[in-house]
């Protein structure tokens, strides 16, 4: 369930209110005044977001005047029991198109965490790769952050936003080329990490022999891709997109994108590296085999995730128009006292008042006073 909140301006709330009621069918509107604006509040489905949104925006709200925010409910009671009637498989996106824009952007942006994660699921892959170790390859896959650019390459594409579909072909290419960077620092520390992997690639026996069936984690990602590797691709751009449209951006999901990246990419860096530094053929050749297997996986992925986006009916965020209007002006009510400081009065201060010293009186007058006090009393009569 989701709250959506709109505010407009004075002159555009009968419109918009009869257009809720009437065109966009919102039940329950409540409206309340502000001292600039009017507030209209309503409550609908998780699957009917996206198609009263872009209602809103086709009459202009958001677009040219007023604003709209939506709300997300944990709970609302009392429960709003299920129509049976109404019942039907929907194919629209559960968020608007606002709010995916938002969840993806958030992890498309190059930080010092996402180079961190990189580099470390890119070391994991480079030793799960050396110890033709699936259990660690799959912990690299749940560390790499390789899915937030993929998504806004895709996702940039659809709603019409350039400078996203540049943020994240930039943002992927930097991580591929940590993860190239990465592999071909393990390469030439061979030697001491993997001596006796060394010794086979550079002989050409065992795994690496010309005319052996034996595929490792390395081999298998050298050799030139089959239908198996174009369905990965294919499915997992399309899970990772159905994932986003529903707000499910679990790094589970994700691990279908990196399973079809991580492992390839350090891959390449090892074996290219490897084959150069110590005169090794079949190490190109391998190096260059998931070359391609990974280039073939960024295209696929991207190109499932955009026809997926299309199909949930993701639309081109409307840009801001020049003539938009937010509010009226501020006009200031009698509560405004209640939100700013009154003016300080100054205090005025009294006069100062010159200190008078009394002096206390002398023995001589005290005995004096004293006899004239007895004197005063009258005499008691004898008896």
């Amino acid at each position: 369930m989701k709250q959506v909140q709109i505010v407009v301006p004075f002159e555009k709330t009968e419109s918009v209110l009869n257009f809720l009621l009437d065109v966009a069918d919102v039940k329950n509107v409540m409206k309340f005044n502000a001292d600039n604006a009017h507030v209209l509040q309503f409550r609908i489905p998780d699957n009917a977001v996206l198609e009263t949104v872009e209602k809103l925006k086709s009459r202009g709200i958001g677009v040219e005047y007023g604003y709209v925010d939506i709300l997300d409910l944990t709970a609302s009671l009392p429960r709003e029991a299920e129509e049976e009637s109404n019942k039907m498989l929907h194919r629209e996106a559960s968020l608007a198109v606002e709010e995916i824009y938002e969840n993806v952007k958030k992890q498309v942006s190059l930080s010092f965490d996402f180079i961190a994660f990189v580099v470390v699921a890119a070391v994991m892959a480079g030793f799960g790769l050396m110890q033709n170790n699936m259990v660690i390859i799959v912990a690299s896959m749940l560390l790499s952050p390789l899915m937030g650019p993929m998504l806004g390459v895709a996702l940039g594409h659809v709603v019409g936003d350039n400078s996203l579909f540049i943020k994240g072909t930039k943002n992927e290419l930097i991580a591929l080329a940590f993860s190239f960077a990465v592999g071909g620092v393990m390469a030439l520390l061979m030697p001491i990490l993997d001596p006796g992997l060394l010794a086979r690639v550079v002989a050409g026996t065992g795994e690496f022999a010309s005319n052996t069936t034996i595929l490792t984690e390395i081999t298998r990602r050298g050799n030139m891709f089959s239908g198996l590797d174009i369905g990965i691709a294919i499915f997992s751009g399309a899970a990772v997109a159905i994932s986003v449209t529903r707000g499910d951006m679990s790094s589970l999901v994700g691990v279908a994108i990196s399973a079809a990246l991580m492992p390839p990419a350090v891959n390449v860096g090892m074996m290219i590296i490897l084959g150069i530094a110590y005169g090794a053929p079949v190490a190109i050749s391998i190096g260059t085999g998931s070359l391609a297997l990974l280039a073939m996986n960024i295209v696929l992925i991207d190109v499932a995730a955009i026809i997926t986006f299309k199909i949930k009916k993701l639309t081109p965020i409307a840009n801001k128009s020049a003539t938009w209007t937010g509010v009226m002006e501020f006009k200031q009510t009698r509560s405004a006292s209640l939100y700013h400081t009154a003016p300080i009065e100054p205090v005025s201060k009294p006069e100062a008042t010159a200190a008078t010293f009394t002096p206390a009186p002398s023995e001589k007058e005290d005995s004096k006073e004293t006899a004239n006090i007895a004197s005063k009393e009258p005499a008691e009569p004898e008896g």
